[in-house]
């Protein structure tokens, strides 16, 4: 009953904005009039205070719940006296009470008092409570999160393509809705420009889903952010808008659907996603083969990195041995339209414990849609390591390519106790070359990484070497990062991070160091950086310096101010430890304000 207490205070609270407005009047023909005029003849509803009904003139819904609550205590009190209300006029109140349930709340009238002057078995308890087991579980069916985020940017000294001043700000309002046991939905609202005189403000509603998820099916529509839909080896990493900035989780991301059925008693699993004009697929699961359609209706040069319209049929398969520490996964796709073709195989073995084997191969003909036509992986700047995960890569392979690749992951430390030191190290071997030229890519990479006993908060030692041996090139980075500073005040932190790399290719060196100060009690973090570029564009300074103050004024609240000399720029899309470059003189005066909620 507690808890149905509480509901009803919820009620009551969301209640309030309503009753800010004037009830609607109800009408002089309502229904309820008789009801009421029938009741007050026998006592049972007393009238107002004066003595007198008021029948003359339509009552508002207030006034009418007021006589309502009235005749229920006067009912409460003389309820065990023999004949004083028949089944009848208990009737006409339990429909009165269901009438007029919101007000009754709003005038303090509880559960308790209706069993106590209409029985606990009463239609009307049985009504309300059942309306109050609905609220509680859609007492706020509607949730509002959001965040908001204002810029400014002034440079002095200016430098090439830096000399306005930049003032934005954004808005965002999330809105979430459960709509039923198997359905949500929500959209996201963005206001920009609000603040800056001299832009036009906008608004856009977007982002839009819907879910719906019941056994044996899940279906989505509106913005799709899927991690995992099982597209393979040879289509690879399905990223038409390339969002990985933005939502680096997720390999699948944009406006369309995604279905899925998957029966508990077969072993079949239907899947199907796609945007409007842009893709459609259609892939089939049994056990442990897929078969794939994917259709492209048109040209996507400014979608999907220059593919031309086609339909892709694939097939794949995988294999663990029986639940054994070896898999191997093969696909091969084909497009119909272009008659290009290609193949991939990759074998992951767990050898023990602390190692782990994986071999990968493929072959992918010129055009081939879904591969990459730009070829990355044979860009000679940076060949290697990172040959099979090139971002900006859709396939997890270049097309007009063949090649191969092999790694192993060890883990060095003894053991995995919690507090221990742990050590593991990488190694990679990559080969691929054009099937059209002779352009190679032959190169090997290893990482070493170690994490303290008793770490801080991502602390650790990383040296990462890659050696080109097709150029004769190597290209070295090693860094220790968050290392933790002795302080006397436990109200404060203080940790350092030295980082630098070394490119043969150019003969460059860059060198970053970090010092981040915490007043932690404050909730304020102060942060210096300095940067050292052996190679900058000509005119270009070889150091930069920042400074960099973040306060969280109240709770979801930050202001960060910034002044940085010499524009030292790591690359948002660089997946791998390159630093970056110095690339301008300019002066950088930064100062933000994020809100959410």
């Amino acid at each position: 009953m507690k808890k149905l207490l509480i509901a009803l205070v919820l009620v009551l609270a969301f209640a309030i904005p309503v009753l800010a407005n004037p009830f609607v009047d109800v009408p002089l023909n309502h229904w309820a009039y008789d009801a009421v005029q029938t009741l007050a003849a026998k006592g049972v509803i007393i009238g107002y205070p004066d003595g007198t009904f008021g029948g003359n003139r339509a009552m508002t819904r207030y006034e009418f719940a007021e006589a309502v609550a009235r005749g229920l205590g006067y009912m409460e009190k003389y309820v065990d006296e023999k004949g004083f209300a028949t089944k009848d006029d208990v009737a006409l109140l339990e429909k009165l009470v269901q009438e007029f349930a919101d007000e009754l709340k709003n005038l303090g009238v509880t559960v308790e008092d209706l069993k106590k002057a209409l029985g606990e078995n009463s239609q009307a308890i049985k009504a309300l409570e059942d309306r109050v087991a609905l609220l509680e579980k859609y007492a706020a069916p509607i949730k509002f999160t959001g965040d908001f985020d204002i810029l400014y940017d002034a440079y002095f000294p200016t430098a090439t393509g830096k000399t306005n001043i930049i003032f934005k700000d954004e808005t965002n309002l999330y809105m979430a809705a459960t709509i039923n046991d198997y359905t949500t939905a929500g959209v996201t609202l963005t206001i920009d420009n609000t603040i800056d005189p001299n832009a036009s403000p906008t608004v856009k509603a977007d982002n839009f889903w819907l879910i719906y998820q019941k056994d044996p099916w899940y279906i989505q529509v509106g913005q799709i952010q899927q991690s995992k839909v099982g597209l393979g080896l040879v289509l690879g990493d399905y990223q038409p808008e390339d969002d990985y900035d933005d939502d680096p989780e997720y390999d699948l991301n944009y406006e369309g659907f995604y279905a899925a059925y998957t029966p508990a008693e077969s072993d079949i699993a239907w899947k199907t996603w796609g945007a409007v004009n842009k893709f459609y697929t259609v892939k089939l699961e049994w056990e442990k083969v897929a078969l794939m359609a994917t259709w492209m209706p048109e040209s996507l040069t400014s979608f999907y990195n220059a593919a031309t319209s086609d339909l892709i049929v694939s097939a794949s398969g995988w294999t663990d041995f029986n639940g054994g520490d070896t898999k191997l996964e093969v696909e091969g796709g084909y497009g119909a339209f272009s008659a290009t073709y290609g193949v991939a195989g990759k074998l992951t073995l767990k050898a023990s414990e602390d190692v782990t084997i994986t071999a990968d191969a493929h072959y992918i003909t010129a055009g081939f849609t879904p591969a990459d036509p730009t070829g990355t992986n044979l860009n000679p700047t940076w060949a290697g390591g990172s040959n099979h995960h090139e971002l900006g890569s859709i396939s997890a392979f270049g097309d007009d390519e063949m090649g191969f690749g092999v790694k192993g992951e060890f883990n060095l430390s003894a053991n995995e106790n919690e507090g221990d030191s742990k050590w593991k190290m990488s190694l990679e071997y990559d080969w691929a070359q054009k099937i059209s030229t002779s352009a190679i890519t032959n190169s090997v990479e290893g990482v070493l990484t170690f994490v303290p006993a008793d770490a801080a908060k991502n602390e650790k030692g990383l040296i990462d070497v890659v050696y080109n041996i097709t150029s004769s090139s190597f290209k070295v980075y090693g860094g220790y990062l968050n290392y933790p500073l002795n302080l006397s005040n436990e109200n404060n932190a203080a940790f350092f991070s030295a980082e630098a790399q070394y490119n043969t290719a150019n003969s460059q060196i860059v060198a970053v160091g970090t010092l981040q100060y915490q007043w932690i009690d404050k909730g304020t973090i102060a942060t210096i950086q300095g940067a050292y570029d052996t190679v900058t564009p000509a005119g270009v300074q070889p150091w930069s310096v920042m400074a960099k103050l973040g306060w969280d004024m109240a709770k979801n609240t930050n202001l960060t101010l910034s002044y940085t000399i010499g524009t030292f720029d790591k690359n948002p899309d660089d997946n791998t430890l390159w630093l970056g470059d110095i690339t301008d003189n300019a002066g950088t005066l930064e100062a933000e304000l994020k809100v959410s909620f």
